[in-house]
């Protein structure tokens, strides 16, 4: 066949259309099965991250409405002693203050709940010790509104109680402590003669100054939560009416809110915890204690995880951007050697040179509910146990930040605050192969 000078020029027009047609980029629906398949994505199956433990100097233990009592060693950090503070209030009212009938003293009680968590195994006794106040719970610095793990007051040396308990199976069930009985006439007495120690606020707080409430470490290896309510009772004096026909009665005095505070110390006793110093804000990397980071509720510490590399990704196209980024923690087995278990749940915080929590992670860009982590456990070899999560935004948004980017994030327990349970995690650095993962599918142009 043969053409003439025009329809050649078609012909020759329509080709180059087609072939330019045919160079476009088509647009790409991404999809969780085809990225790795895609020729225009990179797929990094373990980009760099570095971690570290922050710890911080200090924490409030005040207006929680938990009380924390206990001693336990946790082979894997170290010692934890907890005792409790309390500024006991005046009833609103004397019952006593007109009565004849005259009145016959029983007994005086402090009353506790457990809340049902526990650091350590919870089928351990404690041995409760319950100490007098010498000194006011004053008020704390005028610049604050809470007392700290590190707060003190002066107590009397000897116990006005003194009782050993086993809390299994008792959560939600007051547990009944007994007072000593002197200070228990001593109370009843000064409310059948209306006595000026106990007619104001002011002068009942000199003189019943509040408790120290701690536990005997010979005795007790576990540390255990109280759930304490502002309008719970605190202590029970427990009389009866001496008239025709006894009557069994009491007197319930609540607590200040504002001045219970727990007491909390730590000391280290695991060697790759050596750089840790009481009462200093650190931040140890993962090669200072090592090549592991630590997340502890009850100390606290924290899994700061960096990503020091990130800006490299650019050396791979002009125009990179990061698809999917998720991010895989595989725990040390330690992290759920009896008595201690997985934390169901962690989430995550972006954080900054200062290391403190800003913006939670959520399953959506538009908020909502946080991601937990869709904690994986491997039944079988525990190998493949791990937390996951998605941290595209965030990686894109550490890309465009540039040299200037000085984001990190923060592995961050779930509970609401301390007494509500204790989470713990060991997480190995990436010098391990069962460590911390970061799977990165990077679009390039």
């Amino acid at each position: 066949m043969k053409f003439s000078g025009e329809l050649k020029i078609i012909f020759y027009l329509l080709a180059s259309l087609f072939l330019l047609a045919s160079c476009q980029k088509v647009n790409i629906e991404f999809g969780e099965s085809t990225l790795e398949a895609d020729p225009n994505i990179t797929y990094l199956d373990n980009y760099k991250v570095d971690i570290a433990t922050f710890k911080p100097d200090s924490f409030a233990t005040s207006s929680t409405e938990v009380l924390s009592l206990g001693y336990h060693y946790d082979t894997a950090f170290g010692v934890v002693k907890a005792g409790t503070y309390v500024q006991i209030e005046l009833p609103a009212v004397n019952p006593l203050a007109e009565q004849t009938i005259p009145v016959i003293f029983d007994s005086l009680e402090l009353l506790i709940t457990p809340s049902g968590a526990f650091y350590g195994d919870s089928s351990h006794p404690l041995k409760i010790n319950v100490y007098r106040l010498s000194q006011i719970i004053s008020d704390p610095p005028a610049s604050d509104a809470y007392y700290y793990n590190t707060s003190s007051f002066a107590h009397v040396a000897a116990p006005i109680g003194q009782q050993t308990v086993n809390l299994y199976g008792k959560s939600g069930t007051a547990v009944h402590i007994r007072l000593s009985n002197t200070l228990g006439q001593e109370l009843l007495a000064k409310f059948k003669t209306n006595n000026d120690d106990v007619s104001t606020q002011e002068l009942f707080y000199n003189y019943f100054k509040g408790l120290y409430i701690d536990t005997d470490s010979l005795v007790t290896n576990s540390l255990a939560y109280f759930s304490a309510p502002a309008d719970s009772v605190m202590i029970r004096l427990n009389y009866h009416d001496n008239g025709l026909f006894p009557e069994k009665k009491h007197i319930d005095f609540n607590y200040t809110a504002a001045k219970q505070f727990n007491n909390i110390n730590y000391r280290f006793t695991n060697a790759n915890l050596s750089a840790f110093i009481n009462k200093k804000s650190q931040l140890i990397t993962s090669a200072q204690s090592g090549n592991q980071s630590y997340l502890n509720t009850a100390v606290p510490s924290y899994i700061k995880l960096s990503f020091p590399t990130i800006l490299n990704l650019k050396e791979l196209h002009p125009y990179i951007k990061i698809v999917k980024a998720e991010l895989v923690i595989k725990p040390d087995a330690i992290s759920s050697a009896y008595p201690y278990r997985f934390p169901k749940t962690l989430v995550l915080y972006s954080t900054y040179d200062d290391n403190l929590p800003v913006n939670p992670f959520y399953k959506s860009t538009t908020g909502g509910e946080l991601q937990n982590g869709n904690l994986s456990i491997d039944e079988l070899y525990g190998e493949n146990t791990n937390y996951s999560y998605d941290i595209t935004s965030f990686i894109n948004a550490l890309i465009a930040d540039g040299q200037f980017a000085r984001s990190a994030i923060l592995l961050y327990p779930s509970v609401t605050n301390f007494g509500t349970g204790i989470q713990r995690l060991i997480v190995k650095d990436q010098n391990s192969s069962h460590s911390v993962q970061l799977k990165l599918y990077v679009l390039g142009l």
